[in-house]
């Protein structure tokens, strides 16, 4: 992974040229590999990082791709893969516990408030890898056709070239992506002060008895109260 100082020079050609590329076409397959990388991008190089780069492109971008294409896609299309769900979760967790200018207004909280549900359905949720159900990290990330030139036929290299790539952990020093999200959401709610979060929370996990019930879990099992 590139550090941030070599990689900012490029930054806004790398997220037009991925812009670019979203505009002609939203296959399943383009949108998960695009969420990966905001994810990862988040959780190396921050949320506001984030939000700057897109923003610098188009005044709101950074929301309205979250509110547009992260969130739904997450929604509907869940990470088949432990590793590309723990990303999710760190990066998602950097966008809501770093990124104060989120909670600024009332349409950052509502959208925070959404990311926060989204946070608590892959730790906890029964469909999600993270929660024990699921495919896990022997899943096959290209389910859809991949187009190739046949010129002639080699053996090894057919072998070599379709042969299953090791997934590799962004993020493999982070242990308990759980953990770490319930320390960071206690750590934001300390620094707004009583009572600030706790109706954007609320407002977030209402429509699901069960995610209020799984972040409470987390929180008792950590010892620690919002």
């Amino acid at each position: 992974y590139v550090p941030q100082e070599m990689m900012a020079p490029h930054l806004q050609s790398l997220f037009q040229i991925l812009m670019m590329r979203l505009q002609h076409g939203k296959s399943a397959r383009y949108i998960r590999l695009l969420t990966h990388f905001f994810a990862v991008f988040i959780g190396k190089f921050g949320g506001q990082a984030y939000m700057d780069s897109l923003n610098a492109l188009q005044p709101g971008m950074g929301l309205m791709l979250l509110v547009q294409i992260w969130l739904p896609r997450l929604q509907s299309d869940l990470p088949a893969q432990k590793v590309e769900a723990k990303a999710q979760v760190v990066g998602l967790t950097k966008l809501l516990c770093d990124t104060p200018a989120l909670l600024s207004d009332v349409d950052g909280q509502r959208v925070w408030a959404q990311a926060l549900a989204m946070v608590v359905a892959l730790l906890t949720s029964q469909g999600s890898v993270l929660a024990g159900g699921g495919l896990g990290d022997t899943a096959n990330e290209d389910d859809e056709p991949m187009e190739v030139a046949v010129i002639g036929y080699d053996a090894t290299f057919s072998h070599l070239h379709f042969a299953k790539r090791p997934v590799q952990d962004p993020f493999v020093s982070m242990k308990d992506p759980a953990m770490d999200f319930v320390r960071a959401l206690h750590g934001l709610s300390q620094s707004q002060g009583p009572g600030r979060l706790q109706p954007i929370i609320q407002q977030g996990l209402s429509s699901d008895p069960k995610l209020s019930a799984g972040l409470e879990t987390m929180f008792q099992k950590a010892g620690l109260n919002l």
